[in-house]
């Protein structure tokens, strides 16, 4: 049976609740959940933690597709991880749990007396993101996240009821900004 037809009948028996019938697509879809989910690193989560987010995902995937759009359910189901993912890591960085982000218990940390280079570099990258971020107005926000790949241009342009033009002007002024930034803080 040819993978399509078989992802149709798979989807149709989780959107019954069939537990076995998503414990089979997901399985044949894991090679991309860890291909999805490998440059991206949140604290205290574990291989385990993944996977339930990427099954949770999976059978929300199967509640909301449809066959008729054309696009299949694997890009789909990518996309919709993807974008899980970085939601996750929003919420990881928001600025109000920052403290919880930096308390570490002693003994959690493998070196004890000892921060590596990597870790400080990796911090102070993610702390100047966010401070570029935060100079981005709300609609620069949604115009950088069509740069990154996070949305794509007819999704940011119906969420903020613009022309791809106006939003092409946003992503301009992000790049703008950027270089700013960068250029301020070297």
């Amino acid at each position: 049976m040819e993978q399509t037809k078989r992802d149709e009948l798979l989807i149709s028996a989780v959107a019954q609740n069939d537990s076995q019938a998503l414990d089979v697509l997901f399985k044949a879809y894991l090679p991309m959940v860890y291909h999805t989910l490998a440059p991206y690193y949140i604290r205290l989560f574990d291989e385990d933690d993944w996977l339930q987010e990427a099954r949770i995902v999976c059978y929300e995937t199967c509640q909301c597709y449809d066959c008729q759009k054309g696009k299949s359910f694997g890009s789909f189901y990518k996309l919709r991880f993807k974008n899980h993912i970085l939601n996750l890591l929003r919420r990881e960085l928001a600025q109000k749990r920052r403290g919880d982000r930096q308390a570490v218990l002693i003994a959690e940390r493998p070196e004890r007396d000892a921060i590596s280079e990597d870790t400080v570099t990796y911090y102070q990258s993610q702390f100047e993101l966010r401070c570029y971020l935060e100079t981005l107005s709300p609609f620069e926000l949604v115009s950088f996240r069509v740069l990154t790949g996070q949305l794509s241009i007819d999704e940011a342009c119906c969420q903020l009821d613009c022309t791809i033009d106006q939003l092409k002007r946003g992503q301009s002024r992000c790049q703008t900004k950027l270089k700013r930034y960068y250029q301020e803080n070297r």
